[in-house]
Formats: C-alpha cells, structure tokens, sequence
C-alpha cells in the first residue's frame, strides 16, 4: 500500500527497500526503481541517508525494527500495532521524545471521511452528553483479502486482537476522545486443530464514564467495520459508506456527509507496475503525507505514538481479560 502512495508524492525520494526475501525485495526494487535493496534492515539503518522509514512487517517484529530505526536517528512510520504489549510501545515513544523524532502509526481507518465526520460530530456535543459507544470490527481472517500470507498471525494464541482488535480500539478511542480505564472481554477458537483466538467480544467503561461494547471476529461471511455512539440528544450510526445521526422515537433520519463512494481511488502507476485490485484508499495517503509533512516541520502524523501507545494498553487489559475471565482496569503510563 505505501510503496505506490509514496512513489506519487513530488518531494520525497524512495532510496531503499530491505527485505530478508532477497528475490522479494530485488523484485520491489526493480518494479519502483528503488535504487539500494538491502538483506538486512539494520545494514539500511547504517549504510543509507534516510530521513525516514516505514517498517511494514509481521506485528512481532515491529519493536525490534523501530527501535532500532530511532536509535539510528531515523523518523519512522510503524504499521499498526506498535508491538505487543504497551511496555514496548512505551520504551519506543520515550526513545522517539528523546531523540527528537516523529514515530508515527498506520491507524488509516480513523482518517475515513465518515469516521472523521463521526468524531466532529461528538466533539460539536450534537449528541449531547455521551453515553454509549459500540464498534464491530469483523472480516474473513488470514488469507482472505489484501494480505498475500498471514502464518505469523498464528504464532500469537491472541490472534484477531492484534489484526482487527487495533484498528477498532483506536476508531472507539479517537471518536469520542477518551480513553478506556476497565474492560471485560470472552473469545472462542472457532477454527479446528487451533486454540487462537479469532472471535472477542466484551465491554468497557472509558475514563468520563462512557459505556461501551466491542467485537473483532475473523471467519465472517463479510467484512464489515461500524461505530455507533448514543448520547442523551441523538444517537450516530457510521461506517465507511454513510454517517447517520437518528433522533428520538418517530423524529426525523437526517443524512449527514455525502456518502463516501466505495470505490477505490486508482492510481495509474500501481495499476501498470502490478495489476494489483486491492489498491491504497485516500486514508494511506492522508496518513503517508502526514508523516512526511511532520518530518518536514509541517504538521503532525495522524495517529502519534502516544495515540498508539494508549491502544497498546487496552489491548493489555483485553488479553488479561481472557487470560484472567475477569474484568480488567487498563493500566495507563505515565509520559
């Protein structure tokens, strides 16, 4: 998704690629006329003048990658989670506040126009006082979609809470601008000869006392993401497609924002160098041009560190949850 992104932006140079799969990363090079491939990421950190990096790899490697990238004095965009567990993630953002540099995360979904809109509309108290908020974050799972193979998703028993589990805390958090202090989740293993988890489901009380309901699910029939907020003067309803505010029993449905087309943009040089369908939507390159107007002094990344760090620790309380069958108050660091 990144790499066609980038490659139409003006003011950047795409200098090197590393990849452990040498015919893989020789292969990418050559489609983008990447001019350095290297076997070894930490051979790139040293030896290329980045200015930048974006670390795409298997969510158990992203901690090592970043840190490493930091430690080199190199900005980085870190696909999303932002490792395990919220110790590493707190160690990365103190390393980035430390140096000087700007870490950022691929929480792309948050940058939806619809979700967007959602999140104007609790700010603008339109809903009146916030009571409720429910996501549901479902789709078919590993190898089905945008992902060519997924057997590290099968390494970590947990499996869905780091895939769909990021991407919906994140929505919950960022659209109603509070952070969760307690939850309660259960999940099952529905897929035969496994014990991960591919189906969670729970509840949570945030910070302002807002109550709230989460599910993450692979194996579904379709894939489908949704918030909805309840407040004491409306309810809202969005999704990728629309953004629904329902006022009380038997009022008026008003419509809100001009319905997103589902279609993808295309980008003419991704189209010639791959023939790939599954092409980036306009939130990677909202997101992809915010790193790089940040490290330009223009601006901040759309989804911080600190943003992602706060995910990482209701991920935390959710796998205690289900390790515990308790409920869990999230432990929040200190920066």
């Amino acid at each position: 998704m990144h790499i066609p992104v980038l490659s139409t932006f003006k003011d950047i140079e795409i200098l090197a690629v590393a990849e452990m799969d040498e015919d893989r990363g020789r292969k990418t090079a050559n489609i983008w006329n990447i001019p350095h491939f290297y076997s070894d990421y930490n051979e790139m950190y040293r030896n290329a003048e980045l200015d930048g990096v974006f670390i795409c790899l298997p969510n158990f490697l992203h901690y090592e990658a970043v840190k490493n990238a930091l430690q080199h004095e190199i900005n980085v965009f870190c696909e999303k989670p932002m490792g395990l567990n919220s110790q590493e993630a707190f160690k990365l953002v103190q390393l980035a506040e430390k140096k000087g540099l700007k870490l950022a995360v691929g929480y792309n979904r948050r940058l939806d126009n619809n979700y967007q809109d959602a999140s104007k509309i609790v700010k603008s108290m339109q809903l009146g006082r916030v009571l409720q908020i429910n996501g549901t974050f479902v789709s078919g799972g590993p190898y089905i979609g945008w992902i060519p193979s997924s057997e590290w998703f099968f390494k970590d028993k947990y499996g869905v809470l780091y895939d769909s589990g990021p991407h919906l805390v994140d929505l919950i958090q960022h659209t109603i601008s509070d952070t969760i202090a307690e939850v309660s989740a259960n999940g099952i293993s529905s897929m035969h000869g496994t014990d991960i988890y591919d189906n969670i489901a729970g509840v949570f009380k945030t910070g302002n006392d807002i109550l709230g309901s989460f599910n993450i699910g692979w194996r579904a029939g379709v894939y489908h993401e949704s918030i909805q907020v309840h407040g004491t003067g409306c309810s809202l309803f969005v999704d990728p497609n629309e953004t629904l505010l329902k006022h009380a029993a038997y009022g008026p449905l008003d419509k809100i924002s001009d319905n997103i087309s589902s279609t993808k943009n295309i980008i003419g040089t991704f189209m010639g160098k791959t023939g790939d369908t599954d092409l980036p939507d306009e939130t990677f390159f909202k997101e992809d041009r915010a790193f790089i107007d940040s490290i330009l002094n223009e601006g901040e990344p759309s989804a911080s560190g600190e943003e992602a760090l706060r995910v990482m620790e209701v991920l935390d309380g959710i796998r205690e949850s289900l390790k515990s069958h308790s409920s869990i108050k999230v432990i929040h660091h200190e920066l």
